[in-house]
């Protein structure tokens, strides 16, 4: 294996318990597409298939090509389901600031300058459409190639950075069962007090709010004091659990954070040529006409099409080439872990979030060269966010 530049050095945990921990966070529906319509549907339930060992993995976290790819579209419709929540529009005619549409109208004259005087240096030629697809993949492939480049290591440091904070989040929130139903709950392996308490807390919460609100109260300020009380003593219960299942994600974290890292330096930067053709094939933004002068471009129009395809590719890639390192890593490092943790490794959410911080990523980055023109909706939702 060839020399490698590993960014960031040892990955730092940050504290145990995110102060926006919520248990009563309600999910919202995932999107559905058909052709040009989108729907929504109630999210159904995660895979029931969980790993019932706390060993070290001693195969794949998800076992064959076909459950890989199924947990790929699983974290795409995660990812969709942000998206939408994010992005209301995505109609680049809609009305928004003025002051910021008039910066962006500068903006993109002053790249259109640059690219006329650009093309008026070159002899000028008739461009066929299979050419202008190529120089569209050629030109994408280019320019991930080098955002990726090891030598430029502050890109890839910095996002593997947020996403090592992003897993640690998620990590807490799975262990806290805020995305797990009842039965899922109750399916799982107790093995200490502090678990035991609070899980028992979570299931009867609110009944126990219930029961408060039932009672007759001689000052209407004592319910309100019984439910802070009520509210800190879960805290507690929750800080007492996180604290106990905070160094096993202290074990976890560096190497999912590795496997990540030679994904993204190797294996993905190494097949980008291939990738970048399945994007700009599929979501045929080489003949939407968004071409400036004959140079690449994809327009507003055509990025919900290029998104689409990008993040589809992306998490196939993702999902088909971390598990089998991971699983071999876990090994080496006789790292034991419990069951609910190994089903985190394979959870949709931890994909979803690394396709949200990476192509996020990449979109701003393509953005910043004339490549890729974002909606006025995007870069306002991103600017919030």
């Amino acid at each position: 294996m060839s020399d490698k530049t590993r960014p960031g050095g040892p990955t730092q945990m940050p504290p145990p318990v995110p102060a926006d921990a919520r248990r009563d966070s309600a999910p919202i529906p995932l999107v559905r597409r058909t052709n040009s319509v989108t729907t929504t549907t109630a999210p159904g339930p995660l895979p029931s298939d969980r790993p019932a060992t706390g060993d070290p993995a001693s195969g794949s976290l998800i076992g064959n090509t076909q459950q890989r790819l199924d947990l790929a579209s699983a974290a795409l419709k995660l990812r969709d389901e942000q998206v939408s929540a994010r992005v209301v529009y995505f109609n680049p005619e809609q009305q928004t600031n003025a002051e910021l549409d008039a910066i962006t109208q500068q903006v993109i004259d002053d790249l259109r300058a640059i690219q006329d005087v650009r093309q008026s240096q070159r002899p000028e030629s008739p461009v066929s459409s299979a050419d202008y697809e190529i120089d569209l993949i050629a030109v994408l492939r280019r320019s991930l190639e080098q955002v990726l480049d090891a030598r430029r290591g502050s890109f890839l440091r910095l996002k593997l950075e947020l996403l090592s904070r992003r897993f640690t989040t998620l990590f807490f929130e799975f262990a806290l069962g805020h995305h797990a139903g009842p039965s899922e709950l109750a399916a799982r392996l107790v093995t200490t007090p502090e678990q035991a308490l609070y899980t028992a807390v979570l299931r009867s919460q609110q009944k126990v709010r219930d029961d408060l609100r039932a009672l007759r109260y001689e000052r209407e300020e004592l319910h309100d004091i019984a439910l802070e009380r009520l509210s800190r003593w879960e805290r507690e219960l929750q800080s007492a659990y996180l604290s106990q299942r905070a160094p096993e994600l202290g074990r976890l974290l560096p190497i999912v954070t590795e496997v990540f890292t030679e994904f993204f330096q190797e294996g993905f930067r190494a097949n980008l040529g291939e990738f970048c053709w399945a994007v700009v094939r599929e979501s045929a933004v080489a003949r939407s006409g968004d071409s400036i002068q004959g140079m690449p471009r994809i327009g507003p129009r055509s990025f919900p099409r290029f998104r689409e395809a990008f993040e589809k590719h992306f998490l196939e890639d993702l999902v088909l080439n971390v598990q089998d390192p991971l699983v071999a890593r876990l090994n080496a490092s006789e790292v034991r872990l419990r069951p609910e943790t190994l089903a985190f490794v394979a959870d949709p959410r931890v994909f979803s979030t690394a396709c949200a911080v990476m192509c996020d990523a990449f979109y701003d980055h393509l953005h910043s060269e004339g490549l890729l023109d974002l909606p006025q909706q995007w870069r306002q939702a991103a600017r919030e966010a």
